[in-house]
């Protein structure tokens, strides 16, 4: 087991707090590994090799909030896949005060990535693995920018201190993990959704606009309707077609569509 602490406020969850990582998310898998059994979060003041989706680097530099939490077995397996929805509501929640009465808007733009003005602000990733003793390990990676963001005229990113904001990263953590423990708590092991998705979509950017959704395979044109009971973006393409999603990078009509 791992020698952490309990997070003021939420006594079913402990901490590890460190220093330089290569990533928060593999530091969790690792304790996972070791047989923690769950509700753990690992926070870093920098990672030297962060992660973002779709295996992409995450720039990681001092200043920012890094941290991971550890679930064990947190819902059926085919339920997992919500879970991206269940942190992006999470991180959106955690900073809607820090925006109360500011002229910026804060939004969801799926899956999981909380856009300020149309800049993205975090990122979250999931990873998951099986076990030698065969339970699951779920680990939600979040980062979010509090000092400095990322160069890409790709994916537009901003940080709170270009907005104006100066939120201190320990606040910052214990708002998230109240958050955090808030949503799982709707969530219920995937019994909730209904009650995240209405509040996700409620938070969305885009619903019935026109957008393009990136894939392995190629480009899907449309009109975003919105995400289904399972979790997955509905699109209705230009021919008419109705298509269910779940996994892409999104763009909206006003933006360039990288690869195409």
């Amino acid at each position: 087991m791992v020698d952490a602490i309990a997070v003021p406020g939420l006594s079913a969850f402990r901490r590890v707090a460190l220093g330089e990582v290569d990533s928060t998310n593999s530091v969790t898998l690792d304790f996972a590994r070791r047989g923690d059994p769950g509700n753990l979060w690992v926070t870093a003041a920098r990672q030297l090799a962060g992660r973002g989706r779709r295996g992409r680097a995450w720039v990681s530099e001092a200043g920012n909030l890094y941290a991971s939490l550890l679930l064990v077995d947190p819902a059926p397996v085919p339920a997992i896949g919500t879970l991206p929805l269940v942190a992006a509501l999470a991180v959106h929640r955690a900073l809607a005060p820090l925006f109360a009465g500011r002229a910026e808007v804060l939004e969801i733009k799926w899956p999981n990535d909380v856009l300020v003005a149309g800049r993205k602000v975090n990122g979250i990733l999931l990873e998951s693995e099986r076990l030698a003793d065969g339970r699951l390990a779920v680990v939600i990676g979040c980062g979010i920018n509090v000092a400095h963001h990322p160069d890409d005229p790709a994916y537009p990113a901003t940080d709170l201190q270009s907005c104006g904001i100066d939120a201190g990263i320990e606040p910052l953590f214990q708002a998230l993990a109240r958050a955090m423990a808030k949503a799982l708590a709707e969530w219920d092991r995937a019994q909730g959704f209904a009650a995240i998705r209405a509040a996700w979509l409620a938070a969305a950017r885009g619903l019935g606009e026109r957008v393009a959704v990136n894939l392995a395979e190629g480009t899907l044109h449309g009109w975003f309707e919105g995400i289904d009971a399972e979790g997955y973006l509905t699109l209705r393409a230009e021919d008419g077609a109705r298509h269910r999603i779940s996994a892409g990078d999104l763009f909206f009509s006003t933006e360039g569509v990288p690869g195409t």
